[in-house]
């Protein structure tokens, strides 16, 4: 597994509020993406680092839960998943993110 990977699926896996499943994927794949990890780390200790953006970048999760949505297997795994992420983002007072905000 790849360090991006683990990103979108801790990404996932928190939005969603399955910490057991994170928990697990941290537990299998955490061996996998350490080294990039604790490089990427090392890195963003750096002076010329503190600043980026691309490391909290919040269109980078609207386009993963765009992208789950859209690979849902049904209409009805797809409207569950819309309904849900549509009453997230009305708890933090943000509209429904659109796939046209990543064009």
């Amino acid at each position: 597994m790849t360090l991006g990977d683990m990103e979108r699926l801790t990404y996932l896996t928190e939005f969603f509020e399955l910490e057991n499943y994170g928990i697990a994927l941290w537990k299998e794949f955490g061996d996998d993406v350490k080294e990039p990890l604790e490089a990427m780390m090392k890195m963003l200790d750096e002076p010329e680092y503190i600043e980026d953006r691309w490391v909290d970048d919040e269109a980078k999760g609207e386009k993963w839960l765009l992208e789950f949505q859209e690979q849902a297997l049904t209409e009805e795994y797809r409207e569950w998943i819309r309904n849900y992420i549509d009453k997230k983002y009305e708890e933090r007072g943000l509209p429904y993110p659109t796939g046209a905000d990543f064009d």
